[in-house]
């Protein structure tokens, strides 16, 4: 089969059927669905019963967390290609059909595509990666650059570390032994910085593949001023390190685009965090950025940059590690 997509689910609800059935009514059938139900509570379970399709497998697991229930959606992905979906996220009718011509056609290892977001007090906008994407393309035109993979893998790293905006080959997955770390949260940033440095190929694909939506009353792990925004510290710690091993160190545009989405969420972190963190914050933010090769703080003039962060988020750095 052409695709695996993996849905997780900890009692989101009602909401859950569209996103269920927007990847049920996909006008591309060749697909392995797989649902894994983290702990959720009776209701949430009997809205997965609801669903009866040969291509959808509910997975349930004792309550782990987001990056365990991906990891075992992994080990029973079956599709030449594997993408995600969150739960209350939508893909668009047409999103595996238009990503599965551009496999026929290239056969990169990693698509990465353009979504739509939705926010609760405006119409749909453009999704975040839009600049990104957009940058990739006016460079290319304008003859700046050769459309190698270099380059290819410079703008794609500068995109969001989300799940729904990329799909990789299955092969490459398993190749490498990708995984979520498990037991942290701002778990995108190392699972996508990494997929794309081990693909041998990528393509980006303009267009609106998904909707991505801002709802309101509904919290985020992530969004909240606990200690939960702590583990970003060993997460981008852990993404920077693996980073410098690896052959793409050398692409200084690649590892520009890397820095400046870790420091962003760093940073992101530090600014809403409570005030009664801050100060520990602070020095275990100075210890992880010291421990990391100081060429990730040199970047290039041409380092991707659309919404021009990197002056700010270069400065942030240096003022945390004096």
């Amino acid at each position: 089969m052409k695709f695996s997509c993996i849905m997780t689910t900890y009692n989101d609800g009602p909401i859950m059927r569209q996103s269920i059935l927007s990847v049920l009514n996909q006008t591309f059938e060749d697909f392995q669905f797989l649902i894994v139900d983290d702990g959720s509570a009776a209701d949430n379970k009997a809205i997965l019963a609801e669903f009866d399709d040969p291509r959808l497998t509910v997975l349930p697991q004792a309550n782990d967390g987001l990056s365990s229930a991906r990891n075992r959606a992994l080990h029973h992905a079956r599709g030449d290609y594997v993408c995600f979906l969150d739960a209350d996220d939508i893909r668009a009718p047409w999103a595996f059909a238009e990503v599965a011509d551009v496999i026929d056609r290239d056969a990169p290892e990693v698509v990465m595509v353009g979504g739509v977001l939705s926010q609760q007090r405006s119409g749909l906008k453009e999704f975040l990666d839009e600049p990104q994407m957009q940058g990739y393309l006016e460079e290319i035109a304008l003859g700046e650059v050769e459309d190698d993979l270099l380059t290819r893998k410079a703008w794609a790293t500068a995109m969001e570390p989300q799940s729904a905006n990329k799909y990789i080959a299955r092969d490459l997955i398993e190749r490498h032994a990708l995984r979520f770390p498990n037991d942290h949260f701002f778990e995108d940033i190392l699972f996508h910085g990494l997929s794309i440095a081990q693909a041998q190929s990528v393509t980006l694909l303009p267009g609106h593949n998904y909707t991505y939506f801002q709802r309101a009353l509904r919290a985020q792990l992530t969004g909240s001023n606990t200690q939960t925004r702590f583990d970003i510290l060993g997460t981008a710690r852990v993404t920077l390190q693996l980073f410098e091993m690896h052959p793409d160190f050398a692409n200084a545009r690649q590892r520009g685009a890397l820095v400046i989405g870790v420091l962003r969420l760093l940073r992101w972190c530090e600014d809403c965090i409570a005030n009664y963190h801050r100060h520990a914050f602070r020095m275990a933010l100075r210890d992880c950025l010291r421990a990391v090769d100081p060429l990730f703080f040199v970047l290039p003039k041409d380092t991707p940059d659309p919404r021009n962060e990197k002056p700010g988020l270069l400065a942030y750095a240096q003022e945390v590690m004096k």
